[in-house]
């Protein structure tokens, strides 16, 4: 079975769109607590959708081509 894209998956994912971001900047963002958007990082991780790269002590989210495609197959059937 697939990763479910919940509405919070989506904001996250059009985040990212915008710019890479690291897991801190999209809480706030979206104004959510840390460890419920890591759990959704790590989900859409595993799934194909974003990838992370270390950047210090951080992980800097972005998209990948199956992100931004879902994102554009979403956005063309709205």
């Amino acid at each position: 079975m697939g990763l479910t894209l919940t509405d919070a998956k989506r904001r996250i994912l059009s985040l990212l769109d915008e710019e890479p971001r690291h897991g801190y900047a999209l809480a706030k963002d979206l104004g959510k607590q840390g460890p419920t958007v890591y759990e959704h990082l790590q989900e859409l991780e595993e799934a194909g959708y974003v990838e992370s790269r270390e950047d210090g002590r951080r992980k800097v989210y972005s998209l990948t081509e199956r992100g931004e495609l879902t994102l554009q197959a979403e956005r063309a059937g709205e």
